[in-house]
């Protein structure tokens, strides 16, 4: 955005100065005033011109953009907005599809054909969800947060899991593999190639309806969140493989 504004402002600067020489000699070989009035303005429009290209080229200390050095590029109102744009661009993932999330229900229910794709393509899709373990307090947290009835998050993520196995059986060179946590609940994260998603779960409401924000590859942003996910997925203390072995990673 500072790179266009600055690019605008250059061109400004051209425009002006050559506004200002055009004056200058249609006056000198043309007009020929008695007191130079397009002169004056052409030295005028000359300065202004100047002043424009200077301050863009030559000011050293122009305060940077906050939003542009961590790369937040789109803030969504709630994670269905987000999911109305992102879902349909799934079926060009070229690399890899990355999540932390709890079930995914809606993304399965219409996005089934187009993981299929990407799988046929060799895109492997790595889920983080939470441990569906009986014991596990965080779980159990997390379903009065969002007024679940009991079991009703476990049962989806074993849902989530027979999913991916269902998928994994069918020897796509591409391959499903959830994990699960066992810490309290991570934020959600959605990465597609080189575009990511973070959002928080808030409490007393669902994760469709809480604030999403999208990063971009190559800032800050993206750096910090990609890295962070790799830790914990190879973090072999707080993660226990669900997917069946059939798969790789």
């Amino acid at each position: 955005m500072e790179e266009r504004n600055d690019l605008k402002s250059i061109i400004a600067g051209l425009v002006i100065i050559i506004g200002g020489v055009v004056a200058i000699l249609i006056d000198l070989f043309w007009l020929k005033t008695d007191r130079s009035i397009w002169i004056s303005i052409g030295c005028s429009l000359l300065a202004s011109g100047i002043v424009i290209l200077a301050q863009v080229l030559l000011i050293e200390d122009r305060k940077e953009n906050p939003l542009e050095k961590w790369g937040l590029e789109k803030i969504y109102e709630t994670r269905a907005e987000k999911n109305q744009e992102s879902d349909p661009e799934l079926d060009k993932a070229k690399v890899q599809i990355d999540a932390v999330a709890f079930v995914l229900k809606a993304f399965r229910s219409r996005s089934t054909k187009k993981v299929e794709k990407v799988l046929k393509r060799g895109v492997n899709i790595r889920i983080l969800t939470m441990n569906p373990d009986e014991n596990n307090l965080f779980l159990k947290q997390r379903e009065v947060e969002e007024q679940e009835t009991n079991g009703q998050i476990l049962n989806s993520i074993i849902q989530l899991v027979r999913w991916a196995n269902q998928l994994n059986s069918r020897n796509y060179a591409g391959k499903v593999l959830v994990k699960g946590y066992k810490c309290m609940t991570l934020d959600f994260y959605w990465r597609v190639d080189d575009e990511i998603y973070i959002g928080p779960y808030w409490y007393h409401y669902g994760s469709q309806q809480t604030i999403t924000y999208k990063f971009k590859k190559g800032k800050k942003g993206f750096d910090i969140y990609s890295e962070y996910f790799e830790d914990l997925w190879g973090d072999v203390e707080n993660t226990v493989r669900l997917t069946k072995e059939n798969g790789n990673g």
